[in-house]
């Protein structure tokens, strides 16, 4: 007899019992991804953009933003603006391939938003008047509003939006549509979004015909002119970060998980396969996401889940699966956000790829090479698998175990352990090549496999197939 398992697609799910899973999950998937159907591949590595934003006084980054302008002089270049202790923060931007001060905020601690229009872009912050620049040298409030200080900016439908404030916190503001090339803030440009639920607005998200407006504790569906919002359901988002869309589906997350809307319905809890994880996140405020072509990525800080501590952790949702992995990190990722291929003064180059910023001042491409920094410093990936709890071909009787047969690829650096009936961890082999095969030990009602790698190998486990005996029957007369 034989268990054959060669399908891993069903991702993690650590919320059931790990002998109630589905042939196709696993317990836990650490820094493995599912994008090649049916197995699992070791992520790739970070590499350090430049070099460190600013100087040893930084503290983290606290925004990054692509910006590319249409007409004329090509100023596109991306913005990353770093917090410094005990003092202003600054938003930098790329020159002659080093980072160069664009703009020195007047108050500090503060969280910039950035948007673009006409060729300008915006940045908001609540603490400070809007501000605007069109060539990334020099910056004034153009085409902004004065009179309040906005946390969050957008643009939808030819305008720019301006959302919450310390004073208002249910408040949008909206300019007129644009005008040989500059807009104006009509004085009746706004709107109260039930401001009587004793709730504030955390972010805006155009999306289609439609504006989603999230607060703590309910997203809205706004229209240009509509008198009260459609309240589409009664949770939201404290960390406005956290909404990203792709692929006509906007994905959020609160403190009952993640949720996926795509407009035709309400939003769709989707993370209850990792559950114990959301539940163990210690600070909603750090919440941070980002998207690609097919995934979603939610930062949640260290995290510790049945007794096992795990650091620097995202979330990964893989869209087309319909499946989770986590990814650790050796550092805090204090921003996330997606660059566009462009090639910075003729010096940097950048591409479309989503950008990790840290606590020490540091930007990193997500996807590149098979390390990770830690600075200007190298280290290997720790993978890890936990694969289902499987009944033997006799459960619950005992089986014989005789032979395990693994299948993988690039595996050198990968350890497999298993444990029957839920008991200690034996140690089995390193994988070596295509196949690695050898004995197993044991009479067994179950079989677990953990599967370890810490090496700068892009390992991919491909299935695996246990030889086994089922008990065997004694049969015995009766008397005549």
């Amino acid at each position: 007899m034989k268990l054959d398992i060669m399908d891993l697609s069903g991702g993690q799910n650590s919320k059931s019992s790990p002998i109630f899973l589905r042939n196709n999950e696993c317990e836990l998937i650490q820094n493995y991804h599912l994008d090649n159907l049916g197995s699992l591949t070791k992520r790739n590595g970070l590499v350090v953009l430049i070099g460190v934003v600013s100087d040893a006084t930084v503290k983290d980054i606290q925004g990054m933003y692509y910006f590319a302008n249409q007409s004329g002089t090509d100023v596109s270049n991306i913005l990353v603006a770093c917090r410094k202790s005990g003092a202003n923060s600054t938003i930098y931007k790329v020159v002659s391939n080093a980072w160069s001060a664009s703009k020195t905020e007047t108050v500090a601690s503060t969280t910039p938003i950035f948007c673009s229009f006409l060729d300008y872009v915006f940045r908001t912050n609540g603490l400070e008047v809007m501000s605007s620049s069109v060539d990334l040298a020099a910056w004034a409030a153009v085409n902004c509003l004065t009179v309040i200080l906005p946390f969050y900016c957008c643009v939808w439908e030819d305008r720019v939006y301006a959302l919450s404030s310390t004073l208002l916190p249910s408040r949008i503001w909206w300019s007129d549509l644009p005008s040989a090339g500059s807009i104006a803030w009509g004085a009746n440009n706004w709107a109260d979004i039930n401001p009587d639920d004793n709730d504030k607005i955390t972010w805006g998200e155009p999306f289609g015909k439609v504006m989603l407006i999230f607060k703590e504790n309910a997203v809205y569906r706004w229209t240009f002119g509509q008198v009260e919002p459609d309240k589409i359901i009664s949770v939201g988002t404290p960390q406005g970060r956290t909404v990203k869309q792709t692929q006509g589906i906007c994905f959020f997350a609160n403190k009952y998980g993640v949720y996926a809307f795509d407009g035709s319905s309400q939003p769709v809890l989707i993370s209850r396969k990792v559950q114990p994880f959301i539940d163990a996140i210690p600070s909603l405020t750090n919440l941070r996401a980002e998207i690609d072509n097919d995934h979603y990525y939610l930062y949640i800080g260290d995290v510790t889940v049945k007794g096992e501590t795990y650091n620097n952790t995202m979330l990964v949702y893989t869209i087309s699966a319909k499946a989770w992995h986590i990814e650790t990190y050796p550092f805090e990722i204090t921003y996330m956000a997606r660059f566009q291929n462009k090639t910075l003064h003729t010096a940097t180059a950048v591409y479309d790829n989503i950008y990790l910023g840290d606590e020490n001042g540091f930007v990193y491409r997500k996807g590149t090479g098979t390390s990770d920094y830690l600075g200007t410093t190298a280290k290997p990936i720790s993978g890890r698998i936990l694969t289902k709890e499987y009944p033997l071909a006799d459960f619950p009787k005992t089986s014989d175990l005789k032979n395990l047969y693994f299948l993988a690829q690039k595996a050198i650096g990968s350890k497999v352990n298993y444990r029957i009936d839920r008991g200690d961890w034996v140690g089995w082999k390193d994988l070596k090549g295509r196949i690695t095969d050898g004995r197993l030990a044991g009479r067994a009602r179950t079989i677990q496999f953990s599967i370890t790698d810490y090496s700068t190998q892009t390992s991919q486990i491909e299935g695996w197939s246990v030889e086994l005996e089922g008990e065997k029957q004694i049969r015995r007369k009766g008397n005549d």
